[in-house]
């Protein structure tokens, strides 16, 4: 899986990965933050949900941060949350009602102090 990775100003890393297309494939990165962005850019024509989560303990149990977000088209996605703090977060497609989604993730972690 290539990752790329950039920081700005010591404040934002940003965390892109390849595409995600099935059930369960997820994208994780070290967070240790309380404010974080996941973006998704879809392609595939695919009905499809994404979940993401976070984990106090380092990826060993996992929460869901909000309810799934259902993605009908193609298109570029983002979700902001704050005050929400975790060590790890991840976006995972939760499930797939129809087509075969490509879904490039992208998270986004700021680090304020």
């Amino acid at each position: 899986m290539a990752v790329t990775i950039s920081r700005g100003t010591n404040l934002v890393e940003h965390h892109q990965s390849t595409a995600l297309t099935a059930v369960n494939d997820s994208f994780e990165v070290h967070a240790d933050s309380s404010e974080f962005t996941f973006a998704a850019v879809v392609t595939g024509g695919a009905n499809f949900s994404l979940v993401f989560e976070a984990s106090y303990n380092g990826g060993g149990t996992y929460f869901e941060l909000d309810t799934s977000k259902t993605i009908n088209s193609n298109g570029q996605y983002a979700y902001f949350y704050t005050g929400k703090p975790a060590n790890r977060i991840r976006m995972r497609i939760a499930s797939i009602s129809s087509g075969t989604p490509n879904v490039v993730p992208i998270i986004a972690v700021a680090y304020h102090g």
